[in-house]
């Protein structure tokens, strides 16, 4: 039986009482302070040499000799010269994190804890007390930070909490972007990874993009429709925040290399309950990459993923749109024909939307007459078709209410004058309201079983909209609104109720609750302003956000610009759409809108091979697979290079090319007038060329690829030589 060593007697009564001489006591009571002297000065060196900072191996509370507390967790420490925060790899004794602050140390202390776990599956681990390992920080003018050591099935993170009860304060914190990172959101110009990208502070809020851009300007970059206070990094680093914080973000502004994340009560949040304190909370966790340490997340449910499939025939075959047609007032007639030239040109479908003005009016989705005099008819005439004929028809619709039912459902305002009174605002749907969710879903409900829809698109839902040109303040709803984007998440909730096939146009802490991530309609052009070459990067940061299933809108994007029933859209150029076409063949669903009738007989030939060999071959061999693996694990259909080749530097900043699940690289043509395109191939695997047959070793460039312009370049992976390497 072990003893406990607090309880034993200084001498062990089994040994004599053994008495020193008093000369030589003297001498060994100079001899140890002398050698505790020069411990203190060592330390005090060391501390001054690594710039104030204490080792993370173990829990430390040190006083200097100006009586500043040096403090010091288990993968954790806190620097005084930098004013930050420095989060280290125990086992590689590696720095991974430095968050840096402008508030004054006042005083501190670490605490140990024993026995600490949490289970992985709490919503918001950014709380443990009682169990976790902590430090207790205290700073000038009331701001207090408390970090948590929390061991979340094995995994090592630290939950950091700070608060004040200022509420007029605003709570700032910024790491430097020393590594590739990934998350954040969607964004007006995407890029991959997010050192490539210039975002001025803003609230980190859904919205829709808006072309908005002054002659002989750039675009300001935005957020997006689709969001998620998530950020990881090349070397295994996470970084989750708290769901409702007022929160602010930039990265990389002015080309500062730094991400920031500002938790602050103003325009457009506003405290909505007077208990309110202003905090900013964020849990750090570290795995050994970008992929494993993902992996975890999605296991312990920190990033959730619906754990079902859409129809296989949406994801087998295009979903095709009235959103690109070009005339957006959609009409019977007009329908009737695209629905023609569909079938004619002998394309593949599954499923048709109906997007735009269908409908009798804002916030009522029962067709328009006038426009659809037989709209019932029509849609069960394409659903009562031979079975291979059959074209399941949906409805766009938005989060808004009745002008007769605005009193008893919609948000209402209060302080408005500094609206312009030209200012559209929408009867936006309470979504804090029961009787009138149930009052919206009936609605819904009776409009799809009335003419027997397959399938819901819903748009809108953007916290920005619901607050434009106001704050948070001045929303009145049936019960508070903690959070603007809680609009977001409880629209997306509602979709998920009705209808198996919808696809959701925006999304914040959505996924157990999205069947497709729809990214809207992007621009037809070649930019990465929501152009052609922004579909990859924003694929892969869906996927990392938990939407393995995106939709990026119809191939060739839309003439936003020319968008009035008075100018017809132009359709997008020939080479746009092709090349469009032969990347979107490989992404998790396709979407047209624009015909291939609407160029030559050689485009619409072309475009049924490619959608046959989606649906033939690649939907059997490849896609299919990898869309089980998504329901299972969370896993994205659509993968970065560094998903498969963890290692490799080049990898990280790779952004014109993907995996299809863990075999076929996909590497398009992304520019006008290309015939030739440099292909990165990620080493560790050999690579065989599925247009000419070659295998090439992995880690090298193929300069200058001779790419047709009926061509797509794709590399099948050899299995066997990845599992020798």
């Amino acid at each position: 039986m072990l003893k406990d060593q607090s309880q034993e007697p200084l001498i062990p009564e089994n040994k004599p009482n053994m008495v020193v001489p008093k000369r030589k006591l003297s001498k060994m009571l100079k001899i140890g302070g002398v050698i505790c002297a020069v411990a203190v000065i060592l330390i005090v060196i060391s501390a001054l040499a690594t710039g104030g900072r204490i080792s993370t191996k173990t829990n430390n509370v040190i006083i200097s000799k100006s009586g500043f507390k040096l403090l010091a967790l288990n993968g954790v420490s806190y620097n005084k010269n930098s004013n930050s925060f420095t989060f280290s790899d125990r086992e590689l004794k590696k720095d991974y994190l430095n968050i840096h602050f402008s508030y004054e140390f006042v005083n501190g202390e670490a605490k140990k804890a024993s026995n600490c776990h949490v289970d992985s599956r709490e919503k918001e681990p950014f709380s443990s007390p009682g169990c976790s390992q902590r430090l207790n920080m205290e700073f000038k003018n009331n701001f207090r930070a408390d970090i948590h050591e929390i061991d979340l099935d094995g995994l090592s993170c630290h939950s950091v909490q700070w608060h004040t009860k200022n509420r007029s304060a605003e709570i700032t914190n910024c790491f430097l972007i020393e590594d590739n990172w990934y998350g954040g959101g969607g964004l007006s110009v995407q890029r991959w990874p997010l050192n490539r990208v210039n975002v001025p502070l803003q609230p980190h809020l859904t919205q829709k993009y808006k072309v908005s851009r002054p002659s002989g300007s750039a675009d300001q970059v935005r957020f997006d429709s689709f969001i998620e206070p998530y950020f990881i990094s090349a070397g295994g680093a996470a970084v989750l925040f708290d769901h409702f914080l007022p929160l602010f973000i930039s990265m990389n502004h002015e080309n500062d290399k730094k991400l920031c994340f500002t938790s602050e009560f103003k325009k457009p949040y506003a405290s909505v309950s007077s208990d309110d304190s202003l905090s900013l909370q964020y849990l750090v966790c570290k795995d050994q990459k970008a992929k494993s340490i993902h992996q975890r997340m999605l296991k312990m449910s920190k990033i959730p993923f619906y754990q079902g499939a859409p129809e296989i025939g949406i994801l087998r075959k295009p979903v095709w749109s009235t959103r690109g047609l070009e005339k957006p007032d959609i009409s019977e007639t007009s329908l009737l024909s695209f629905v023609n030239n569909i079938k004619s040109n002998k394309l593949a479908y599954g499923h048709l939307f109906i997007d735009g003005n269908y409908s009798r009016s804002s916030g009522n989705f029962y067709f328009n007459e006038k426009i659809f005099p037989h709209s019932h008819q029509l849609i069960m005439e394409l659903m009562n078709s031979p079975e291979e004929d059959k074209l399941p028809v949906g409805i766009e619709v938005f989060p808004y209410v009745l002008t007769e039912k605005s009193d008893l459902f919609a948000v209402h305002y209060v302080n408005t004058s500094s609206l312009n009174q030209n200012q559209n605002r929408n009867n936006f749907l309470d979504v804090t309201n029961e009787n009138a969710l149930k009052w919206y879903t009936s609605h819904l409900k009776d409009v799809t079983e009335q003419v027997n829809l397959r399938g819901l698109r819903f748009s809108g839902a953007f916290a920005v909209d619901l607050v434009e040109g106001l704050d948070q303040a001045s929303l009145i709803t049936n019960k508070t609104l903690h959070h603007l984007s809680m609009f977001t998440k409880k629209f997306s909730e509602v979709a998920q109720k009705l209808h198996k096939t919808s696809l959701i146009g925006s999304g914040y802490g959505s996924q157990i609750h999205t069947f497709i991530a729809d990214a809207g309609p992007m621009m037809s052009s070649w930019e990465h302003n929501k152009g052609l070459k922004s579909v990859i990067p924003t694929t892969l940061t869906y996927g990392i956000m938990g939407y393995p299933f995106s939709l990026m809108g119809p191939i060739g994007g839309v003439n936003i610009d020319s968008d009035t029933s008075s100018n017809p859209r132009k359709p997008p150029e020939k080479e746009l759409f092709i090349r469009w076409l032969q990347l979107a063949t490989y992404l998790p669903v396709m979407e047209l809108s624009a015909g291939p009738w609407l160029y030559d007989q050689e485009v619409v030939n072309y475009t049924q091979r490619l959608l046959s060999f989606r649906s033939d071959e690649l939907w059997p061999n490849l896609l299919s697979s990898a869309v089980e693996e998504a329901i299972k694990l969370g896993t994205p259909i659509a993968r970065p290079l560094w998903w498969i080749a963890a290692e490799d530097k080049i990898a990280q900043f790779i952004d014109c090319e993907f995996f299809l699940g863990d075999s076929l690289l996909v590497a398009p043509v992304l520019y006008a007038n290309a015939r030739h395109r440099d292909v990165y191939l990620p080493e560790g695997s050999l690579w065989r060329d599925q247009l000419r047959g070659s295998v090439y070793k992995g880690g090298q460039w193929l300069r200058q690829y001779p790419v047709g312009l009926y061509e797509i370049a794709t590399f099948r992976r050899d299995m066997d030589s990845h599992n020798k390497h």
